[in-house]
Formats: structure tokens, sequence, C-alpha cells
């Protein structure tokens, strides 16, 4: 599975308003400059993620965009999805029945099973935690465990990182 730069920039952006007051209105420009983000693409994942409501978007002169949730009610998997559509660790699993090999597949399982680790890890880490900076872990059952906070996210994380930059590099 990739998750492509749309992602990384609409994960920023909702990151980026979970890290202000709830309620806040920013205008996109701020949010582009801040995050690093192409000023062309943003207009159009600020558009997807109003669509999925989870940020709302006000015209005119105070315009701009505020989350459409408090950020403990919004999860990184709801953020992707909104923008990757459904997530699938490997094709056949986000479209049953079109692979030969499905009924007698014996990596079939395994993937379900990392699927499912990625899944309660995604719904479970909530824009709150990352804005916190708090490292959420969450536990086969679906319990939440913080094995240890990270510094302060602004200090943190350097200008330009992202979800499609290698794992370590520039950290």
């Amino acid at each position: 599975m990739h998750l492509t730069r749309q992602s990384d920039y609409g994960v920023r952006a909702v990151l980026h308003l979970a890290g202000r007051a709830y309620g806040d209105v920013v205008q996109t420009r701020e949010i582009a400059a801040r995050e690093d983000i192409p000023a062309k693409y943003l207009p159009s994942i600020i558009r997807t993620l109003a669509r999925a409501g989870i940020i709302r978007t006000m015209r005119g002169n105070q315009g701009g965009v505020t989350l459409a949730k408090p950020p403990e009610e919004i999860n990184l998997r709801e953020v992707i999805e909104a923008i990757e559509g459904p997530i699938a660790l490997v094709q056949c699993m986000k479209e049953p029945g079109q692979c030969a090999r499905q009924d007698d597949c014996a990596f079939m399982p395994v993937c379900e099973d990392i699927q499912g680790v990625m899944m309660r890890q995604l719904e479970g880490t909530t824009f709150a935690d990352m804005a916190a900076g708090v490292s959420v872990k969450i536990e086969k059952g679906g319990a939440k465990s913080s094995p240890g906070s990270r510094s302060p996210r602004k200090a943190a994380r350097p200008r330009g990182g992202g979800l499609d930059q290698a794992p370590g590099a520039g950290r």
C-alpha cells in the first residue's frame, strides 16, 4: 500500500487545523505556507475533505477553513479514505472475487491480519493525539496505550516531512 502526496497533504492540513483552537477559521494560504503544501493542490484537497464532513469552508473576507468536528473525533483512517478511497493492503482485498486463487490463497490470511492491525491503528489515532505529540499504540483488542510521547508537534516535525517520506528520513 502506498499513500499518495494528496493524502500526505490532507493529513498535514487537518493536523494544522487540529493544532489550533477548535472553531478557529484558518485561511488556506496559511495552511499551504506552514505545511509546505503547494497552493495549487490545496483547494482540491480542501473540497474533498469538506465533502467528507471533516472540515468546513467559509467564504468571504473572514473566510477560510475549520474542522467540522473536534480533533478527538477525527481519526487518521477517515482522512486518508476521504482522499484515497477504501484502504486495502492488496488489490484482491479491495475487489473481492476478482482473484481466482482467493479461496485457497495462503497469503490472504496474513494480509487480513496485517490489514486488521493497520485499520485499528489508523482508526485509533486521532488528530488530537497527533497534535499533542502523543504516540498511540492500538492493542489487538482495540485498547489504546501511549508508550510515550514525542516532543510537541511544532518543535518535533521538520518542515517538508510527510507521510510519503522514507522511514527515518529527515526525522
